[in-house]
């Protein structure tokens, strides 16, 4: 028997013109008020209120875009080691005060949906785990993203790492 999760009844007041259109995306969504709610107070609970403490910006994918394009390879390599070799560390000792390959893999699917890197799939075994990643933003792109993982996979976990890298995807590969 799988256990139930603990739920709460809690009755507040909204504004209006927020109901309607929860409901109205509620309905879009083919879910229930009640669970578009939970999914709505849950980011806020598990995500954006880490992002908010942390000091993450959020920009348009036109922007980025605009930014990766404007910059050379060897240049875009360098930024995303830098981030990467800094920004994942101290984010889940901020969020979790502990580094694991789990909090790690949150860490990466939580940063790159919020941050709007791409969708991200990952795999965790005892002996290694991978990380793939789409994103629509190009080879300059991959580049950035590539240098950002190896530098968050080496300065996070201490681990080299196997890429595989196209024009609009990267699978990283590592032991644990």
């Amino acid at each position: 028997m799988v256990p139930k999760k603990k739920t709460s009844i809690v009755t507040f007041r909204i504004n209006h013109d927020y109901e309607k259109a929860l409901r109205k995306l509620a309905e879009e969504k083919k879910i229930t008020l009640n669970t578009l709610a939970n999914q709505i107070i849950g980011d806020y609970v598990d995500l954006n209120r880490y992002m908010e403490k942390f000091g993450t910006v959020v920009i348009s994918k036109e922007g980025f875009e605009t930014m990766l394009n404007a910059l050379d390879e060897k240049e875009l390599a360098k930024i995303g080691s830098s981030i990467g070799g800094k920004v994942p560390k101290e984010f889940i000792l901020f969020r979790w005060k502990e580094i694991t390959i789990e909090n790690f893999a949150q860490f990466i699917k939580m940063y790159f949906d919020h941050c709007g890197y791409g969708r991200s799939d990952i795999e965790v075994n005892e002996s290694s785990s991978s990380f793939s990643i789409r994103h629509d933003l190009g080879w300059k792109g991959s580049v950035f993203l590539k240098s950002f993982m190896d530098a968050a996979v080496q300065s996070t976990l201490g681990r080299p790492c196997e890429d595989i890298v196209s024009e609009n995807s990267l699978v990283v590969r590592f032991r644990i």
